[in-house]
């Protein structure tokens, strides 16, 4: 009998290495430049949104990606709802990055109903060894993919000092160190930008012009749109940064959401961080935001990584509040030696950009199999 296991463990193994060598890669260009956020600070000191959503759209279509999540590969936990494979077609997902599971979690594989009805038993006894020798096969054979994501200066890239750890640094440049080789980010956020102005622009569709089937677009804007009197000009047009966040901010996302399915890329949306008002037990900012995020994600059944929670959080453990330029270690410090209230240090950058990490792997997302441990 012990033979048997682990001869038809080796096998499943090697099954799930094929598929995943078989499937192809996903390319991308340079980065959009970077402007430096010009809007005021404007905001909304609303209290704390909703707990995080973990609904969201399928992962990459490839058996390798399937075994290689949690380090449990296709043998999932006994009972858990989100169990990665439990006899199941790939939990609802499709073999296009399509539409999630109907438990509203985002499946972690995509198609390969043979791979998944081969390890039925998932979670118990042999078939939970077959599905950690698949899922060790799987992580040594994930494909090569493309992370974009479309935000604002508290996202966006900066030249850093390496003199000065205090230098600005936004969330998206920090991703990658989370993440494997195989994994490319672009960061193509910009500062200023809103959700609306973000597409005005044409930077909506320079990243829609790229994406590849699999990739992921993480999109995280807020900070600008509640702004309600600065403005902006385009083509001779005068434009208000702000938008309603429970009415034009969704519509402005939507678009967001369906450029990447139309790729059969996965969309993901990012709660904007609060400001510096968070600390010791304060305010959480942009909170009314984070919640149209997440409703809109309920509502569409995409993945939601809540970071304006964790952030907030994080910050507001921290007492008493940092009033000097030595005591900040989150948040930018000014050349003035003041503190800024909403952009942040490489430190602060840094903290964020594993927030985010941990969101996605909480959300069960294809990629966070990717991720360094």
């Amino acid at each position: 009998m012990r033979s048997r296991f682990y001869q038809r463990a080796a096998a499943l193994a090697q099954l799930v290495a094929w598929a995943a060598v078989a499937t192809g890669c996903s390319s991308a260009s340079d980065a959009l430049v970077q402007v430096q956020d010009t809007a005021g600070s404007g905001g909304s000191n609303a209290s704390a949104g909703a707990a995080p959503t973990s609904g969201g759209h399928g992962a990459i279509a490839t058996a390798g990606a399937a075994a290689a999540v949690g380090g449990a590969g296709l043998g999932g936990a006994s009972g858990s709802p989100n169990a990665n494979s439990a006899g199941t077609t790939a939990g609802g997902a499709t073999n296009n990055g399509g539409r999630a599971s109907t438990d509203g979690g985002s499946a972690n594989f995509a198609g390969q109903s043979a791979i998944a009805g081969a390890n039925s038993s998932a979670g118990t006894g042999a078939s939970a060894g077959a599905g950690a020798a698949a899922g060790a096969a799987g992580a040594a054979n994930l494909p090569a993919l493309s992370v974009y994501i479309a935000g604002d200066s508290t996202v966006s890239d900066y030249t850093l000092d390496p003199q000065d750890p205090k230098s600005q640094a936004g969330w998206g440049q920090m991703l990658a160190a989370n993440e494997s080789s195989k994994v490319k980010v672009l960061n193509k956020a910009v500062g200023g930008r809103t959700a609306r102005r973000f597409i005005q622009e044409g930077s909506l569709s320079a990243i829609l012009k790229l994406i590849q089937t699999g990739d992921y677009l993480l999109v995280q804007f807020g900070t600008n749109d509640s702004n309600s009197t600065a403005k902006y000009t385009l083509e001779g047009v005068e434009y208000p940064y702000f938008a309603d966040a429970q009415t034009d901010f969704k519509t402005y996302l939507q678009q967001y959401i369906d450029g990447a399915l139309e790729k059969k890329a996965i969309p993901v949306l990012v709660t904007p961080p609060p400001r510096n008002s968070a600390y010791c037990n304060g305010p959480r900012s942009l909170a009314n935001y984070g919640q149209a995020m997440l409703e809109l994600g309920k509502s569409k059944s995409v993945a939601v990584v809540d970071l304006g929670l964790k952030t907030h959080a994080h910050l507001s453990a921290i007492c008493p509040k940092p009033t000097t330029a030595s005591q900040e270690t989150f948040f930018k410090v000014n050349a003035d030696q003041s503190i800024d209230g909403t952009h942040f240090q490489q430190n602060g950058a840094r903290t964020m950009a594993a927030f985010v990490a941990d969101g996605i792997d909480e959300a069960k997302l294809g990629l966070s199999a990717y991720r360094k441990k």
